[in-house]
């Protein structure tokens, strides 16, 4: 299986990854975390209140960060070149990201989708999860014969 790019995020935080296949000397295959983003603008929002102009600095705030992450995904692309690209985000951040990610067809990169909020899982759990879901191959266990 080729490379996969993965990101992860939602408003606050985004991961992203790639799985590198195993190579023909026996290496095994495995989800290495590049980068690891955080929006400093992101703050607790305060209770049930909400007014629209805070909705739409949150809206904004948001945005923007959907597009940090597309330009970081960029920068990992043309330093880890791949065929494929994995985005998992909640529903409302996978929307942000939409408008971000058609830049990815001028790459001839497939692109997948998975709505959900992965982001607190650990490297192991996500890679887990994915192959649960045959997004990714298993992982292989130390031990366990290739």
């Amino acid at each position: 299986m080729p490379r996969i790019t993965i990101v992860v995020a939602d408003a606050a935080r985004a991961r992203l990854y790639t799985y590198e296949p195993g190579s023909t000397q026996g290496d095994r295959a495995q989800m290495v975390e590049r980068l690891d983003l955080i929006n400093p603008d992101e703050r607790l929002r305060p209770g049930p209140i909400h007014d629209d102009l805070r909705d739409q600095r949150q809206h904004e705030v948001e945005r923007r960060f959907a597009g940090e992450i597309y330009r970081a995904l960029g920068e990992l692309l043309d330093a880890h070149p791949c065929r494929r690209v994995l985005i998992v985000a909640p529903p409302k951040m996978m929307g942000l990201l939409r408008i971000w990610t058609g830049g990815l067809a001028a790459r001839k990169v497939e692109l997948s989708e998975l709505a959900r909020d992965l982001t607190l899982e650990t490297t192991a759990q996500l890679h887990d999860h994915l192959a649960s879901l045959d997004l990714v191959p298993a992982r292989q266990r130390i031990g366990a014969s290739p």
